[in-house]
């Protein structure tokens, strides 16, 4: 359900980002992440502000939602940097909102935006814990891409994949033998969360390598 916030808080203050984004922070982290998420919506068409955190929700799933004090400041930034603007285009009756007659802002991308979209696609960068998340808002932008940097992207991802599954057979193999000390009476346990994790990396691979094979079959 969306919240009766109108982009005219774009005004208000900053709170919630300035706390959630000191250097370190899980929102600083992910910043040039919803970066890439904002740019690669607006590459598609013009968008409502409001509406953004809902497709995201959609994108990452009902447990990893943008707070709406990390979503319009975000917004208010790449406006002011030139790689946003609202869009002058919009009908006047579709842009009202719920509160009386005020209006939402439509945003669309600018030729300065859509630099700095690619120049975020094409960066592989290093693998952190927000890796996967990040994967999957490339992911939804594969078709901005053409095919060699389409498939960078995968096998970089792929790479990522085999370090995890690595780690994980190599922690497997270990306490199944003895090199790792585990008690005995969880021994089961921990190989039960090993094995569950391996099947999901498995699946990713296979999908990942699936994926890889059609684009390497493909003609420019």
């Amino acid at each position: 359900m969306f919240h009766d916030q109108s982009d005219s808080s774009l005004g208000g203050d900053d709170g919630p980002l300035s706390i959630e984004s000191k250097p370190g922070s899980v929102t600083a982290r992910k910043a040039p992440m919803y970066e890439l998420f904002v740019l690669g919506e607006l590459m598609d068409g013009p968008h409502y502000g409001y509406l953004l955190r809902d497709i995201l929700g959609r994108l990452l799933g009902p447990f990893r939602q943008m707070s709406w004090g990390v979503l319009y400041p975000l917004i208010r930034q790449l406006e002011r940097e030139g790689l946003i603007v609202p869009d002058e285009k919009i009908e006047a009756g579709r842009s009202k909102s719920i509160k009386g007659n005020q209006q939402r802002k439509q945003y669309r991308i600018t030729e300065a935006g859509q630099r700095r979209f690619l120049a975020l696609m094409l960066v592989t960068g290093d693998y952190t814990a927000d890796y996967p998340e990040l994967f999957l808002i490339k992911l939804n932008n594969l078709d901005h891409l053409t095919r060699e940097p389409q498939l960078t992207l995968l096998w970089h991802y792929r790479e990522y994949l085999q370090i995890e599954k690595k780690y994980l057979q190599e922690g497997q193999s270990n306490i199944s033998d003895g090199t790792r000390f585990i008690p005995e009476d969880q021994r089961a346990h921990v190989l039960d969360v090993i094995g569950f994790r391996l099947s999901g990396i498995q699946a990713e691979v296979d999908w990942v390598a699936r994926k890889i094979a059609r684009l390497e079959s493909e003609k420019e």
